[in-house]
């Protein structure tokens, strides 16, 4: 029998379909890199450090974690989309990867559309508006008093252009009709420590304040998610604190470049989300302010057009 051109790039075609979920068995064979565009000990970096440990478990290989802060999370992105789309390269990462491209003073070098593959998503967290122990500002209400008596010159810290801690601040200026002088930082760690220290007026940041909070260093005036935190019960929420419909939290995600296997991508999926899904995981998110929302590959990839247009939507405040 004569084989056709059509036969051999039909049996060609089979060959490397068969061979796809057969490499996803073999996956991983080495180590993992896992990049996290932001500071240690922020929600993102500890969340990651949670599921790389019990990642490198499960797949019986080394996972190891790299930090790379800097302009709202757009130098770690910009790295990320830049590495080898094999599985062994991926980026844990929030709402700064479709907000940075809109806000950075410069051209960012990814776009989160088309350079990034959605893995799955597993948590949220809200913020809390925080200022220095010895300001003197007592509630939401009186820095935005402020706010509008020195129109763009009360200063605010945030984790860089693009951070959910600009997004946030971005947002209350919008709903009460005043504006503040934005202090983007290199990350949210050094935005809150110069909070602390008074060099800035306030920062909207996420739970990395409440144990600063308790400790007498910082006040807090009110918390973003709808519902109050357990750990700052007395704290309103924005909306309580005179600020109607006012709510925004961040989420934290896996993603892989584009262009990494499908087999692969759907393999991470289901790894993570079932740490995602356990009792373990809901401890760790009450311990640390936040709260599980488990999303596999298919819906969060599903969803990503409309989260990008989204937080576009709330970057365009900031050209305003």
């Amino acid at each position: 029998m004569t084989l056709t051109r059509r036969d051999l790039l039909l049996a060609a075609t089979g060959s490397v379909a068969a061979a796809l979920p057969c490499a996803a068995q073999q996956y991983p064979a080495r180590p993992i890199r896992v990049l996290v565009p932001a500071s240690p000990g922020t929600a993102i970096d500890v969340t990651t450090r949670f599921f790389t440990e019990r990642l490198a478990k499960k797949l019986g290989v080394a996972v190891v974690v790299e930090n790379r802060d800097g302009a709202g999370g757009a130098v770690g992105l910009t790295a990320a989309a830049k590495m080898q789309p094999d599985g062994y390269h991926l980026v844990f990462t929030g709402i700064p990867i479709y907000a940075a491209p809109h806000v950075s003073e410069t051209p960012v070098g990814f776009d989160p559309l088309k350079d990034f593959t959605p893995v799955a998503r597993f948590n949220g967290a809200a913020l809390a508006f925080v200022v220095p122990a010895n300001s003197p500002h007592k509630s939401l209400q009186d820095l935005v008093r402020a706010m509008k008596a020195r129109p763009g010159d009360v200063p605010f810290a945030s984790g860089g252009n693009g951070s959910t801690s600009h997004m946030c601040t971005l947002l209350l200026g919008e709903m009460t009709q005043s504006t503040a002088k934005h202090i983007p930082y290199k990350g949210n760690t050094p935005a809150v420590t110069d909070t602390v220290g008074g060099q800035v007026e306030f920062t909207c940041n996420s739970s990395v304040v409440v144990p600063l909070v308790k400790s007498g260093k910082l006040r807090a005036l009110a918390v973003t998610s709808r519902q109050r935190w357990e750990d700052l019960p007395d704290v309103p929420t924005v909306a309580e604190a005179g600020v109607p419909g006012f709510e925004i939290s961040s989420w934290i995600g896996l993603m892989a470049p584009a262009g990494t296997p499908a087999a692969i991508v759907q393999k991470l999926s289901d790894e993570t989300v079932a740490i995602a899904n356990s009792a373990e995981f809901k401890e760790f998110c009450v311990k640390n302010t936040m709260y599980v929302e488990v999303v596999g590959h298919r819906e969060f990839q599903a969803a990503a057009a409309a989260e990008a247009a989204k937080w576009k939507k709330l970057a365009q405040l900031t050209k305003q």
